[in-house]
């Protein structure tokens, strides 16, 4: 199509020759008045002489790929596939115990080598009379500490169970003090234990209890050391057959008034070590201890504390940690406290 101005340029261009044409026909022999001319505008492809301009269609930009980063892995959880623990047993010569041999087993929990920045609860129970360091372990604690803890019925946690190879020695016939059982276990045994295994030196992680004679041995080195045992457990105790001086004794210890233990204390309902058991039981609750009796079927015989199991053990790991992964870091657990000297 042509606009408006190009079309009087095409005009002022074709004028001179339409004159010049007119002019001669005017000319010719005709006569007369002059004939009128039809002008018709043919379209032509000559070029204008003045093209619009086209516009140039910008670029289109190629956008750069963009990296997509690669996601980081999320590590695969581990799943302790053992069901069994391991025990190991060792050995030395107590001076506490006037150069006895101590027997003791120590007992990790399945998978305890995986952790190996984990710091463990550890559980001393000791035996009755005459028992050796065998006891608990035949009455099955170690089979039921197994089950809980691969089942995550419980965290993982260390069973120490200590033995004496002299029945009729200083086991039976002392009291308590640096030269005794007590002795034994506070300043030999437990640095031993804590500088052989990672274990959580803290009286909220470490537990003690016993039966019968074991038992009375429980309270006295725990209700004395508050500062290395938090949990304290007699199972049994042979309190009625017991005399010692009046600093060793569990009666005497619960009237100094102890507030930041949880203790345990059982008896079966025909047993002859009941009665003193209530007592301590009772002398404790006026003390306002934070103390658990519970009264179980049987005499003084070793099918009461195996039927007793499950209730002792559920009392000792109550507070603690229910998965290896809750258990404390073992670089951030404080060294142990030094045990206070008792005479």
């Amino acid at each position: 199509m042509v606009n408006v101005r190009n079309l009087k340029l095409i005009l002022l261009w074709l004028l001179p020759g339409l004159l010049l044409f007119g002019c001669q026909g005017m000319g010719s022999d005709q006569a007369g008045a002059a004939e009128s001319v039809t002008l018709t505008l043919v379209p032509t492809s000559t070029p204008l002489l003045f093209p619009t301009s086209t516009a140039i269609p910008a670029p289109t930009l190629t956008p750069f790929p963009t990296a997509t980063p690669t996601p980081t892995p999320t590590p695969t959880p581990f799943v302790c596939a053992s069901s069994q623990g391991e025990t190991l047993n060792g050995s030395f010569i107590s001076e506490a115990m006037g150069g006895e041999e101590i027997r003791y087993l120590v007992h990790l929990p399945p998978c305890y080598e995986h952790y190996q920045d984990r710091a463990y609860p550890v559980l001393y129970l000791l035996h009755g009379w005459p028992m050796n360091e065998s006891h608990w372990e035949e009455l099955g604690i170690v089979a039921i500490a197994d089950v809980w803890v691969s089942q995550g019925l419980a965290g993982p946690f260390i069973i120490v169970l200590p033995g004496v190879t002299n029945t009729d020695g200083r086991y039976v016939h002392s009291s308590g003090g640096n030269d005794s059982f007590e002795g034994m276990l506070v300043a030999e045994l437990s640095p031993l234990i804590a500088r052989t295994y990672r274990t959580w030196n803290t009286p909220a992680g470490q537990a003690i209890g016993g039966i019968s004679r074991g038992g009375v041995w429980s309270l006295e080195i725990g209700l004395r050391h508050p500062e290395l045992f938090g949990i304290v457990g007699g199972h049994s105790p042979a309190l009625s057959m017991n005399h010692p001086p009046r600093q060793y004794d569990p009666f005497f210890l619960a009237q100094s008034g102890v507030t930041d233990q949880r203790i345990y204390l059982s008896a079966g309902d025909m047993d002859w070590a009941r009665g003193g058991t209530v007592r301590l039981y009772d002398q404790l609750l006026e003390q306002g201890a934070d103390i658990t009796y519970e009264t179980h079927t049987g005499g003084h015989v070793d099918d009461l504390w195996r039927l007793g199991l499950p209730d002792y053990l559920r009392f000792y790991i109550r507070t603690w940690p229910r998965s290896a992964e809750a258990l404390p870091r073992w670089m951030e657990v404080s060294h142990r406290p030094q045990a206070e000297e008792r005479r």
